[in-house]
């Protein structure tokens, strides 16, 4: 597990979690746009050359917050969590280690109980293991992600498809195929899907059980993470709406 900051070191701080295939520094264009801010960015185990294995939901939540205190980075105007990222910000939004004042939850994850569950597992695990396999031919790997990302994230993902190992790989479909999202944040929450992401309806139905005041933005044209990667500035801009929202 690595963390990596950006921006302003004396400006307020926002903790940012990557999903699969992503490590911290996918958020670097948007620390850009966001120069007075302080960036506190996560690349999971998992994702980087070297790293341990991917052991669970709950053992990596445990070091983050370990790592996060040492630093004495502990203080959070805002949590922005990326597809599975989504999911550790909701569990560290309740740590009481931590003060995270706002969450952003970009990206679906399945939020709410498949009819199929193992149909799903098996489905992503064919998925990310043909991901797995292409990232040995980085010529294959490069053309298949540049037809997905801007050639930035393109390359960040590729390196993040060689690290991720077999082992690791198992518990993070597992993770992905029986999460469901759970009560107990007190915090404002804000998420977002691309108008191409599937299942936006129900997951937000699921949601809004749970946070009826949940605000929840459809961003026309993108699919699963377009925005930040296509528009960083107008995505900075949309941040700091959510920062400065009172209501």
């Amino acid at each position: 597990m690595k963390i990596e900051e950006y921006g302003k070191p004396e400006g307020s701080s926002i903790l940012c979690v990557p999903g699969v295939f992503m490590s911290g520094d996918f958020f670097s264009r948007l620390a850009e746009q966001m120069p007075e801010y302080h960036f506190v960015c996560v690349t999971l185990d998992g994702f980087h050359p070297g790293c341990e294995e991917f052991t669970g939901l709950e053992p990596q939540v445990e070091k983050l917050v370990g790592l996060l205190v040492q630093r004495n980075l502990t203080r959070f105007e805002l949590a922005i969590g990326l597809s599975m990222g989504t999911i550790f910000a909701v569990k560290l939004a309740k740590r009481e280690e931590l003060s995270i004042k706002k969450l952003f939850l970009d990206g679906a994850v399945s939020f709410y109980e498949s009819k199929h569950p193992k149909a799903l597992k098996a489905a992503m695990y064919l998925i990310f293991s043909y991901f797995r396999k292409t990232a040995k031919d980085e010529q294959k790997s490069m053309k298949s992600l540049q037809k997905i990302y801007t050639e930035d994230w393109a390359k960040k993902s590729h390196l993040c498809r060689k690290s991720l190992s077999k082992p690791s790989l198992k518990v993070i479909v597992r993770l992905l195929a029986e999460y469901r999202l759970e009560p107990g944040v007190t915090q404002p929450m804000y998420l977002l899907f691309g108008a191409k992401e599937d299942n936006i309806t129900i997951n937000s139905r699921t949601v809004k059980e749970l946070y009826p005041s949940a605000k929840i933005t459809v961003q026309p044209g993108y699919n699963h993470l377009g925005y930040l990667d296509h528009e960083p500035e107008h995505y900075a801009e949309m941040i700091r709406r959510v920062l400065a929202d009172k209501s």
